[in-house]
């Protein structure tokens, strides 16, 4: 009786924990549809940024944004996005594993979410700041005063060279780790162009790129988190998904065990019964 008793109390605790999970899924997956209508509306804004600010870049010769043959990069900052929140997946490992391997030693970090924070300060990496509010509704007014703070590292020449890590989302189910280089920014003459006609910058390009990169930075951040809230969320459910039909799976197996010991314990039972009136009707 007591192995049955601890069947049927696993049963019981992997149902609790079922229910657990099941309700985090729900809630991923409303979020996940909540965000899911932004990354949409968002799309098509940042192609259409980046389409025209490729085009300034393209005509521009010298720029401190831009980059110059043979440059060295000594020190890069890394603005590496996690989630807050674990349970996700390899959502966060997964962008981890590809920077960790990257760092120089002098690099630093801009941990964006407590799981990147947590993450690099246990592999004594530097940090250099953290933000740990992002979440779902993160709005382009956050990324603007989130590119103001990589920029002044840029512009007072902390460091050589800007690189963003987050999650690129493909589908519900597909979630890509990529790095981008913010600066400086390397001409990208492969990218579509979406604007057929010959355009001329006036007074020029290298004027219109300095006054106007702010613009192409917080564009990029607002994409690329947006991006990555979306993939944390559908990681999230997936992982949720998973593991509630794995509950359920040996919630079945161990029902099916739980039966055949208490079948085994009555059978048991019932020959001691049988065997005991036997031996009384021999007397």
């Amino acid at each position: 009786m007591a192995n049955l008793s601890a069947l049927k109390g696993e049963i019981q605790a992997i149902t609790d924990i079922g229910k657990i999970t099941n309700a985090m899924q729900l809630v991923a997956a409303a979020k996940l549809r909540r965000v899911g209508k932004k990354i949409v509306e968002t799309h098509e804004y940042v192609a259409e940024v980046y389409s025209v600010f490729n085009e300034i870049i393209k005509q521009t010769q010298d720029s401190i944004f831009l980059l110059k043959p043979g440059q060295e990069i000594k020190k890069t900052l890394w603005v590496v996005v996690n989630s807050n929140l674990g349970l996700a997946g390899g959502y966060n490992s997964n962008v981890n594993k590809l920077v960790f391997p990257k760092l120089k030693p002098n690099d630093e970090i801009f941990a964006i979410g407590s799981k990147a924070v947590s993450f690099y300060k246990n592999r004594k990496v530097k940090i250099r700041a953290s933000l740990t509010n992002v979440d779902i509704n993160f709005t382009s007014l956050d990324a603007q005063n989130l590119g103001q703070r990589i920029m002044e590292y840029y512009t007072n020449n902390e460091f050589d060279q800007i690189q963003l890590a987050y999650t690129k989302f493909v589908n519900n189910a597909t979630f890509q780790p990529t790095t981008l280089v913010l600066f400086p920014i390397e001409k990208d003459e492969t990218v579509k162009k979406t604007i057929q006609a010959e355009i001329q910058f006036e007074p020029s390009a290298e004027l219109i790129l300095e006054t106007t990169v702010n613009l192409y930075l917080n564009t990029v951040l607002f994409g690329t988190i947006i991006e990555s809230q979306v993939s944390e969320q559908a990681s999230r459910r997936m992982a949720m998904e998973n593991a509630t039909k794995n509950g359920n799976g040996l919630i079945h197996d161990l029902s099916i065990k739980y039966n055949r010991e208490r079948q085994s314990a009555i059978t048991q039972e019932i020959n001691e019964i049988v065997s005991g009136a036997n031996a009384q009707n021999d007397k």
